[in-house]
């Protein structure tokens, strides 16, 4: 057998959300064998007898201090407490929705994504991956090969199963584009319609559980164990085997965790993408993480440029209960790099009006987020789609069951608006790869990659 040249072999460990599409991204364009090892996340710390969610110090714990209901003291030990150890955040955000689809899309070993930073498990895991990559080299076994159409779809399944991160949506469709694959809203919303909600993490479901009592419960493949009947599992991974074979012996230890698929916390996906005159090209929410009471929401338009202008109005009470906040030009080429705008949702929680107050963005937000969230509206507002042309005090109308979100306004009015409208100047930003990335990156609903053939 020839000597294997290492060089022509890759293991990537990554430990944080964005880092992990980046690799697979690499993994796909270079098409050399490889495995992902994911980094994990922190484990809880707890205080008196309650898990310290390290989300929430920030704002939930940070609010009941200012509001006397907790002491300075009180609110000083949860600080100190509130990291246990290295890892992503232990719920079911960003970094952990990507880490669940590295493996779904059979890229990762099985067993990875629920397992805790610190945990010795993750060491040995890594080592066992630098032997398993060279295997994958003398059998000439490439990402190409794993990640197929088919696999991409177990991994949308997984997605919606789980009530994964919107950010899932934008890094499937990236990755998927290196292949000359395109995943559309349509086939988004087909397979949500098809795949329960089995996942009771936290942000979504009933506040109970948190990734360690996932992993607990039999981690990622179990999820695909109970979604085995709606998976394509002839498709390889990176063990050398079929999805089929990983799976085999494989069970559910916590059903209170990973729900039967007869009996789901809801009987369609976590994700949903909604289309109307204010996203024609499509628009996505976090179904799992919206009340029941915002499932349909209409309110006046409350207009914002920044997240940090709609923290502002927030906490000077300028917003108020029934609003939509619009928070515009932050998409992929209005905001280069489409940054993550999620503190202003972390506040609305906190404060108690997420249930009662909707966003609309054609910017990201994060995994953690909770509420009526409507995000990578399409045609973002840079490029002159509607949410350009939305004014102060302007109905918006969301209807997440019907798939609907409308702006009423007569259409005669949205075509003079959009006759009168400008682009605004991108100040400090005409230089470099972030004015290349803002002339290329396709829309939010194609993944946000970069657009080489300028169509």
């Amino acid at each position: 057998m020839a000597e294997t040249n290492l060089l022509d072999a890759l293991v990537f460990v990554p430990v944080c959300d964005d880092v992990i599409p980046g690799h697979l991204m690499a993994a796909a364009r270079l098409d050399l064998p490889a495995v992902v090892v994911t980094g994990g996340y922190m484990s809880l710390n707890r205080r008196a007898g309650a898990p310290i969610d390290p989300l929430q110090v920030a704002s939930k714990h940070l609010n009941a201090c200012k509001g006397g209901d907790i002491d300075p003291s009180e609110f000083g030990q949860i600080v100190d407490r509130r990291c246990r150890g290295s890892g992503a955040c232990p719920v079911m955000g960003t970094a952990n929705t990507l880490a669940a689809l590295a493996e779904a899309l059979g890229m990762s070993p099985p067993g990875n994504a629920a397992t805790p930073g610190p945990d010795s498990r993750l060491q040995r895991l890594a080592f066992e991956a630098g032997r398993q990559v060279v295997e994958l080299h003398r059998r000439g076994l490439t990402p190409s090969q794993i990640m197929t159409p088919a696999a991409f779809e177990n991994a949308v399944r997984v997605l919606m199963a789980i009530g994964g991160s919107t950010n899932g949506v934008l890094h499937l469709q990236a990755v998927a584009a290196e292949f000359d694959l395109e995943l559309t809203p349509e086939l988004f919303n087909r397979l949500n319609a098809e795949t329960p909600l089995i996942c009771d993490i936290v942000p979504g479901g009933s506040g109970a559980h948190y990734m360690a009592d996932l992993d607990e419960a039999g981690g990622i493949p179990a999820v695909l164990k109970e979604l085995e009947p709606l998976l394509d599992t002839t498709v390889l991974t990176v063990t050398g085997k079929t999805l089929a074979r990983d799976l085999e012996g494989v069970r559910v230890l916590d059903r209170a965790v990973i729900r039967p698929l007869d009996d789901p916390l809801s009987p369609e996906g976590g994700l949903r993408f909604l289309r109307g005159s204010l996203a024609p090209n499509g628009c996505l929410v976090k179904t799992s993480a919206v009340p029941d009471t915002m499932l349909r929401h209409t309110g006046p338009a409350r207009i914002f440029t920044s997240e940090e202008l709609a923290c502002d109005a927030l906490a000077d009470g300028s917003l108020v209960a029934g609003d939509v906040v619009v928070l515009r030009y932050t998409g992929p080429k209005g905001d280069p790099g489409m940054r993550l705008q999620q503190r202003f949702l972390w506040q609305l929680a906190a404060r108690g009006l997420h249930d009662r107050v909707a966003f609309v963005t054609d910017g990201r937000i994060s995994g953690t987020n909770k509420g009526c969230a409507v995000t990578h509206v399409g045609p973002e507002a840079a490029e002159g789609g509607p949410l350009a042309f939305v004014e102060e005090g302007d109905r918006i109308e969301i209807d997440i069951p019907a798939g609907t979100i409308e702006l009423a306004v007569p259409i005669e009015e949205l075509a003079r608006r959009g006759a009168a409208w400008r682009p605004p100047a991108r100040s400090g930003r005409r230089k470099g790869y972030l004015d290349v990335y803002a002339r290329l990156a396709k829309s939010a609903d194609r993944g946000a990659a970069l657009d080489y053939d300028g169509e």
